[in-house]
């Protein structure tokens, strides 16, 4: 068995990491559970014990990297979204034709609004109205998040229809409406695949950045 640089072994045959990497691999477990708590419980009935649980860590290993609830949830959806972004751009197979690509990209952006990332993301954003720690420790991180968000849409839909005037803007109307559509599902419960706005959304972004198709001759 060949050893990382950085891995040491114990003396009985088991490897042993590097604390840095052990309490990465320690957070990042403590985010997954905290993820699957909130989406399950609600944020109200969410509890840093049940995510403990969930984790398997002790009690000092998560106060140790998350001291507070709000902190600890708001890390904890901002790590899954973070991951969602990325998985949009990679997982996405995206064509070079301009009305091809906004097709992919509309479905992308909307798949990205039925995910348990956003699911969570709510939950915060419910709580937040009335818990002042909460938006204190969301407020912050939602701002990155819009960087962030706007980063994935721009290599979504790529350098040259990102470069067009208006981009942003109609980035943030989309999102806008996609996020007022799904909370009809996420109460509903319906399929949102077949959702009657994507025709529209797709129409509006092509009319936006490339201008109205050419109507047809009659006659």
């Amino acid at each position: 068995m060949t050893l990382d640089a950085a891995e040491t072994d114990d003396g009985a045959g088991r490897t042993r990491r590097p604390p840095q990497e052990r309490g990465l691999r320690t957070q990042a477990a403590i985010l997954d559970a905290a993820v699957r708590v909130l989406a399950e419980d609600g944020y109200a009935a969410a509890s840093t014990v049940r995510v403990q649980e969930r984790a398997g860590v002790s009690r000092g290993r998560l106060l140790h990297h998350f001291p507070s609830r709000e902190e600890l949830f708001v890390a904890a959806v901002h790590h899954l979204a973070a991951a969602r972004l990325d998985e949009l751009v990679v997982g996405a197979e995206l064509p070079a034709d301009p009305v091809a690509r906004i097709a992919v990209a509309i479905d992308a952006m909307w798949a990205s609004n039925q995910a348990a990332a956003f699911q969570a993301s709510l939950e915060l954003w419910l709580a937040a109205r009335h818990d002042e720690r909460l938006r204190a420790a969301l407020l912050p991180t939602e701002r990155r998040m819009g960087a962030m968000l706007l980063e994935t849409q721009q290599a979504l839909f790529g350098p040259e229809l990102a470069a067009r005037p208006g981009f942003a803007d109609l980035m943030e109307l989309l999102v806008s409406s996609m996020r007022g559509t799904a909370l009809t599902y996420a109460i509903t419960g319906a399929d949102s695949s077949s959702e009657p706005n994507l025709a529209l959304w797709r129409e509006l972004v092509r009319d936006r950045l490339l201008g109205p198709a050419p109507e047809t001759s009659q006659g």
